[in-house]
């Protein structure tokens, strides 16, 4: 089985690469947009890697028709916070017609290909219920949110049958080596200091460690044939957590107390209040089950990260 993993050098795509890597029978390709000379996973040798950007039209069908590929997991995207305010139209481009160009790529040269679609459970927004289901109101407030559920609609309108599309609204993900401007990295970086500066720390949010994230996409793969030629399913914890959870979790592991401050400046206030998924679907048809408490996955990062 031939996969392709595009974004392949960022934080999910890389701890695919490290986990698949070893798996049976699969040939893994990893497109990146930039060279990865100094990076661990470029020495893995046995990944094929490709370098273009999604953007390039060209590029990208040059790959496509070098190779006939299985699976494309399409990770290629801006999804940081700060990035995509202060770059809203580079982050349409990227979200929306990168994810364009590797889909005319399919349609044109693939047959009999999944196409796993790496979506937000910022689609949801303000919606009609909570725990959200893949049926739930979708109403995004944000622009990850937006661009993804335009994306996903296209997706929808560019679906054609010789091939099958998955939408997977992956919620939020946390492990080791993430960029320092999201959630947990946020607080790490600051635990060698007199108090923690947050913005919304009594939010709940569905927070899944990133090899959980990893298996729920392989079951999901491995149970293509349970999903429709075009579907939609959550990938999450099904469980709602704060920022005040995560301090707490925290300060359990490394028996110390910290002081937490309220920065107005870090305050988001496109999000909503409450957000987490029904993950009934995934299991029902994949079988998939999270391995990792919230506790025990941030214990996994402290310990990566040496604060234990």
């Amino acid at each position: 089985m031939k996969i392709l993993i595009t974004g392949a050098s960022g934080f999910i795509g890389s701890r695919v690469i490290q986990i698949w890597k070893d798996y049976a029978d699969v040939e893994l390709y990893g497109l990146t947009r930039n060279g990865l000379k100094d990076s661990a996973i470029r020495r893995i040798d046995t990944i094929s890697w490709l370098e273009c950007d999604v953007l390039n039209i060209e590029a990208v069908r040059n790959i496509f028709l070098n190779y006939k590929f299985d699976v494309v997991l399409h990770l290629a995207a801006i999804t940081e916070h700060n990035a995509i305010v202060n770059h809203s139209f580079e982050t349409f481009d990227t979200n929306l017609y990168g994810t364009l160009n590797i889909l005319k790529c399919i349609n044109e040269l693939c047959d009999k290909c999944l196409f796993l679609y790496a979506s937000s459970g910022k689609v949801y927004g303000l919606t009609n219920e909570m725990p959200v289901s893949e049926n739930a109101y979708s109403n995004p407030t944000t622009l990850l949110g937006k661009s993804k559920r335009i994306t996903e609609q296209v997706i929808d309108f560019y679906s054609v049958a010789a091939n099958q599309y998955l939408i997977c609204r992956i919620f939020n993900i946390y492990g080791e080596g993430q960029k320092r401007n999201f959630v947990l990295p946020t607080i790490l970086e600051q635990l060698d200091q007199s108090e923690i500066s947050l913005g919304n720390i009594d939010d709940l949010r569905d927070y899944l460690y990133v090899d959980d994230l990893i298996s729920a996409l392989w079951a999901c793969i491995k149970s293509r044939d349970k999903f429709k030629q075009y579907d939609i399913v959550n990938i999450g914890s099904g469980e709602p957590a704060s920022v005040k959870d995560i301090i707490y979790i925290i300060e359990e592991i490394t028996n110390q107390r910290r002081k937490v401050t309220i920065n107005k400046n870090k305050i988001r206030n496109d999000e909503t209040k409450v957000e987490f998924c029904s993950n009934k679907k995934l299991k029902d048809l994949t079988g998939w089950q999270p391995k990792y408490s919230l506790y025990n996955g941030i214990k996994n990062v402290l310990r990566s990260e040496r604060f234990i």
